[in-house]
């Protein structure tokens, strides 16, 4: 949805400090670094509260990863700190598709525009190991262990 400028990401210092906890350089904090990401698409009761904002997630892209507005990506999950460590950022991990390509293989799912809080599903994830988590939150993961 949104690429940070550096500026941005170093006037934000929960965000910034939170980034160099986890061991990410200062000089590895530049323009597109960080990323607000959505994790599900379509509706809500105004643009503001759209499932689409209020779920948005922070991302860190490292600098071998290039994303682009609108680009599908990869995510490996980060975590609050715990037992005295700094915790993890959420980290792009991969681009899986770049936004106007040729190939689609990912899409909002179901494919029905008038439902909310759809989830980003991708033809080929059940032959990598991600698993579908049904409920009010529905999303697709997959565990650490299984190479991601």
């Amino acid at each position: 949805m949104v690429l940070g400028k550096r500026a941005e990401i170093v006037q934000a210092k929960p965000l910034y400090d939170a980034i160099l906890a986890d061991g990410i350089r200062d000089s590895e904090i530049v323009d597109g670094s960080v990323v607000m990401a959505r994790i599900f698409c379509c509706g809500g009761m105004t643009d503001n509260l759209s499932s689409e904002k209020v779920n948005s997630l922070i991302l860190y892209v490292p600098k071998e990863v290039t994303v682009g507005r609108g680009d599908i990506v990869e995510v490996r999950v980060g975590r609050p700190p715990e037992k005295g460590d700094a915790g993890k950022v959420h980290l792009v991990t991969r681009v899986v598709q770049k936004y106007g390509g040729n190939e689609e293989r990912c899409w909002w799912d179901p494919k029905d525009d008038r439902l909310w809080l759809r989830v980003i599903y991708c033809d080929w994830m059940p032959n990598e190991g991600w698993i579908k988590q049904g409920g009010t939150n529905p999303a697709w993961y997959k565990l650490e262990s299984s190479g991601l």
